[in-house]
């Protein structure tokens, strides 16, 4: 009978995405978030990045760590997109493909995420000029809701790491660039 059926059992990559998200449910484990994705995305090949692409719309089963009333409506779903780009993001130069397709595509709500990630990659000095020039290029296209939040948090990292800074001077060419980073040190002042 169909309503005894036995739950298939969670793929790994669900289980690596949960893993991560549980992380960021859980207040001052930043770092163990960082440590935690760069250990996980090693187990992530680059066949599986279909499989997260697919996450990022449709997340394995909600964690016992999360309440709606606490993370809010979209909290686990933020999570694991986050997650996701994180694990992205550690797999290095071979993901950019992967990135790319999600900054410059049709707009949603990851493409904030991607372009964060992409300005990470040139501040690791990963094609850094190459970045930047695509960056330039393609920032003042999409819609400013993704501006922001691309470069949101970035900001509180400016003054502790100097590469991301030599990028956002670049970047700050950008009029589109420099109002969104205007917009949000206002607000944060």
């Amino acid at each position: 009978m169909f309503w005894k059926r036995k739950k298939k059992p969670e793929s790994e990559i669900n289980r690596i995405v949960r893993e991560l998200a549980e992380c960021l449910l859980q207040p001052g484990k930043e770092i163990q978030f960082n440590a935690k994705a760069k250990e996980l995305s090693g187990k992530v090949s680059i066949s599986q990045l279909g499989d997260l692409s697919n996450l990022l719309h449709s997340p394995p089963t909600e964690s016992n760590l999360f309440s709606t009333e606490e993370h809010g409506l979209g909290g686990w779903l933020s999570c694991c997109q986050f997650s996701i780009f994180e694990l992205v993001y550690h797999m290095g130069e071979k993901a950019l493909p992967f990135i790319r397709s999600f900054a410059w595509g049709e707009y949603d709500w990851t493409q904030g995420n991607a372009i964060e990630i992409l300005i990470r990659v040139a501040s690791d000095g990963v094609r850094r000029a190459e970045l930047i020039d695509e960056i330039k290029e393609n920032y003042p296209k999409i819609r400013y809701e993704a501006q922001l939040y691309a470069i949101q948090p970035l900001i509180p990292k400016l003054n502790k790491n100097k590469e991301l800074r030599m990028v956002f001077e670049e970047l700050m060419k950008i009029p589109d660039f420099k109002d969104a980073y205007e917009e949000i040190t206002e607000e944060s002042a």
